[in-house]
């Protein structure tokens, strides 16, 4: 038995559009006269302008049909693929993409007539029986329309869809959906553009002429200059350093260097009422110490400490070409031990364990309890792109720069090679060079390593407050957040 929503004696099922690469390869056999709906429509908290969008809704026989081009497609969470011979498949896979309605300056009519093409189509992998159907595809301004019962719209693409007098058809899929975040004054010329960061019910960042912003997420343009930042001669007369946010013991601090590389480093904290601390003086990079033992001690840089022990990589210079190893100093004796023989050249502190890549290219752990080392990766790893969260571990492999999850034999992504990986919060953002088919630009992972975040384009300046996350679309040229599901 069909469900369907009924209001004012007709019916307001779902519909989706889905777009193909070249329509005219369809044969309409006939014609339908279709009208533009009367009712509000919201798709995951936006409302859609019908009036002016290219690709309005529009409806046929008291259905709503939904107009999803490549872009709205995947705002819902759908993928399509369309073969001249096998036709077109669709399939959820929880992508995300920014929604993009196709505005423009000519207004709608309220009747058009639109074709209907025959195709064979297959929805998760199951065919559709398109013979004697009631609702049929529908062909308008080059776009396919997808007619939705209950049974694809919550059945095979996990929607929640209802329809009321006052809010008109909403619908919410389980996909994240990323929201623009308009931020005033906000840092971006040709390719630079500034940092930011979420905390709380705040965003914090950078804007132009040295400025850092507070603004509410509920209220941007209500933003206010908490701190002015200085001028860096070193880069040019009117230049202003490059501040860097982060979190930080419940809060957000951010930093930034003067004269380049070779200054002072400074960092702020910012109080919770939007104040700023006094700025802390964390740098210049120094010249390190020496040990009796020879042994570079270093002030800043890769060191990680514990209750009674200072984990940090170092060489001794009395030795012709000694390599880097991890090495302890026991904070109460200042004694200096070496605690394993294999070179390390950096390591990540994950799961109360030291991660390091050795001169092998594999991925061992040395454990902070006991100082034992373990073999962690089956394939060798290229520089140090690899991250570890949970119980998962995610490298680039160094003989194809392709990205895995160490315990399984393929490849992530199509196989398409890695650009960037890091740990955000509690997930790990992979991004990667697409040039094969199907494949993905970014790809974030949560801690049980699901994907919990699939997008098309590149992420970058990526941050994350529990589960939101902000970050920049390097296509769009700008800031969008994600709520996490």
């Amino acid at each position: 038995m069909k469900k369907r929503f009924i209001y004012n004696n007709f019916i307001a099922a779902m519909a989706v559009v889905l777009i193909l690469s070249n329509s005219k390869a369809f044969a309409a056999t006939k014609n339908a006269n279709i009208s533009l709906p009367s009712f509000k429509v919201t798709l995951n908290g936006s409302e859609i302008n019908n009036s002016y969008s290219k690709y309005p809704l529009i409806v046929y026989k008291d259905i709503t049909y939904f107009p999803m081009t490549f872009g709205g497609c995947r705002y819902l969470g759908l993928e399509t693929k369309w073969d001249q011979k096998a036709g077109l498949e669709i399939n959820k896979t929880n992508i995300s993409y920014p929604l993009d309605e196709y505005n423009t300056n000519q207004k709608n009519s309220t009747k058009y007539t639109v074709s209907i093409p025959e195709f064979n189509i297959k929805i998760n992998g199951k065919t559709v029986d398109k013979s004697n159907v009631e609702y049929p595809l529908l062909t308008f301004r080059d776009i396919t329309y997808f007619p939705l019962t209950w049974e694809y719209g919550v059945n095979e693409f996990g929607w929640d869809y209802h329809f009321d007098n006052k809010n008109g058809l909403v619908i919410k899929s389980q996909n994240a959906s990323p929201k623009l975040v308009e931020l005033v004054d906000y840092l971006y010329e040709d390719d630079k553009h500034g940092q930011f960061i979420v905390d709380g019910d705040n965003i914090y960042y950078a804007g132009n002429n040295g400025a850092i912003y507070q603004a509410p997420l509920n209220d941007l343009k209500n933003n206010k200059k908490i701190y002015q930042l200085p001028k860096d001669p070193y880069f040019g007369e009117n230049v202003y350093v490059t501040p860097y946010f982060s979190h930080r013991a419940g809060g957000v601090i951010f930093s930034y260097t003067t004269a380049g590389t070779r200054g002072m480093t400074y960092e702020i904290a910012i109080k919770s009422d939007g104040t700023t601390a006094e700025p802390k003086t964390i740098g210049p990079a120094i010249a390190p110490e020496v040990s009796d033992e020879g042994l570079l001690l270093y002030t800043s840089g890769n060191i990680y400490e514990t209750g009674n022990y200072q984990y940090m990589i170092t060489s001794n210079i009395n030795k012709a070409n000694d390599s880097q190893r991890i090495y302890k100093l026991n904070k109460l004796t200042g004694k200096i031990t070496l605690v394993n023989e294999k070179p390390a050249n950096a390591f990540k502190y994950r799961n109360e364990r030291l991660y390091f890549v050795s001169d092998d290219r594999m991925l061992y752990s040395l454990s902070l309890s006991d100082d034992t080392i373990k073999l962690e990766s089956s394939g060798p790893v290229y520089q140090e792109r690899y991250e570890v969260i949970g119980k998962n571990i995610y490298y680039f492999n160094d003989k194809d720069q392709k990205v895995y999850k160490e315990g399984d034999k393929n490849p992530l992504n199509s196989g398409e090679t890695g650009e960037e990986i890091q740990l955000v919060g509690d997930y790990i953002v992979i991004t990667f060079n697409t040039t094969l088919n199907y494949s993905y630009r970014s790809i974030v992972y949560d801690k049980n390593g699901n994907m919990a975040f699939i997008l098309p384009r590149k992420m970058s300046e990526v941050s994350a407050d529990s589960n939101r996350m902000t970050y920049f679309d390097e296509f769009d040229k700008k800031v969008f957040l994600v709520e996490m599901k």
